[in-house]
């Protein structure tokens, strides 16, 4: 039997429509004449699963919501049934699992919105033909690694949101063939570097939030590769002379260094010095120079905003 995706649809729905009959999926002939271009689903404790064929023979929909809803997995197939879809959202639900080359079946793509969900991998099989992207949004999910190419053939992309997950890595050439962004968002991962093969040259980004991470340094080939508008960089534990090669870059290339919300105080580190002292920047993890700096994080008298950084 098919989930109840359409009884609670259906719910929503009943004030506004004469619904007399449905066939277990969220298809046209439950609205007469009626032509929809957006479905919202929201708050629906029944709705776990997007299975195939769910959605069908609604080739004119645009935008489908799944807002609050307790979604563990979307199935293969699932939108294989509404080619014209733009906006997505299964958002606020307890996503698990994605099926592969998901989103092959709607090219027209555009808007992606995933965020606060439990997904802990990538797949860049989801996005084999989504040429047409401008926004994908995994914030508060729990990814680890960006493989290599995860973005590649994704011209259009203009705003990629990947804020407080766990974000370990991301693979070489993971920006391949994308020149500009408006937002990219890295802020409260578990980043240690940002190694220069991930960005292809001269990549412009607005805005770039690389706070609350792990980050000693900054390559200088990224800098030579990267240029930005405005950029926030604190609560990382710097090394003092990379930080100052960092102002001089935002300084050269007239960019704005902004301060996170989360990180206001006055009696927050920005950077330490490392114990030995070398005339060179070394472009190196130093494992005592995070520790000391995140031991005084905790040490501090005020307590400090939890997304200032990752203390766990």
């Amino acid at each position: 039997m098919k989930a109840k995706l359409i009884d609670d649809f259906l719910q929503l729905y009943r004030h506004q429509y004469n619904i007399t009959s449905f066939s277990g999926c969220i298809e046209k002939a439950a609205f007469a004449n009626t032509t929809l271009t957006e479905v919202h689903i929201r708050q629906q404790q029944s709705v776990t699963n997007i299975r195939e064929d769910e959605v069908r023979n609604m080739d004119r929909l645009r935008s489908f919501v799944v807002w609050g809803c307790p979604i563990e997995q979307i199935s293969v197939g699932a939108f294989s049934n509404i080619p014209k879809l733009q906006n997505l959202q299964v958002a606020y639900g307890n996503l698990k699992t994605i099926g592969n080359n998901i989103f092959n079946a709607v090219p027209s793509i555009q808007k992606i919105f995933l965020d606060n969900n439990v997904l802990k991998q990538w797949e860049n099989s989801w996005f084999a033909n989504t040429s047409n992207l401008e926004i994908i949004d995994f914030q508060s999910n729990k990814l680890e690694i960006i493989p290599s190419r995860a973005f590649y053939g994704m011209a259009h992309l203009k705003q990629l949101f990947l804020d407080y997950n766990e974000i370990k890595m991301i693979g070489p050439e993971a920006f391949k063939g994308i020149r500009h962004l408006d937002y990219l968002g890295l802020r409260y991962n578990r980043l240690l570097d940002l190694d220069e093969s991930i960005f292809p040259n001269d990549l412009s980004v607005r805005s770039l939030l690389i706070d609350a991470n792990y980050l000693n340094y900054l390559a200088n080939e990224l800098l030579k590769k990267l240029s930005v508008k405005d950029l926030t960089l604190d609560g990382n534990p710097w090394k003092c002379p990379y930080l100052d090669r960092i102002h001089y870059w935002l300084f050269v290339k007239n960019a704005t260094l902004r301060t996170s919300n989360s990180c206001t105080g006055s009696n927050i580190p920005l950077c330490l010095y490392p114990e030995t002292y070398s005339q060179t920047c070394l472009e190196n993890i130093d494992d005592q120079i995070t520790r000391s700096y995140l031991d005084g994080l905790r040490r501090l008298k005020e307590p400090l905003d939890k997304f200032c950084a990752r203390l766990d």
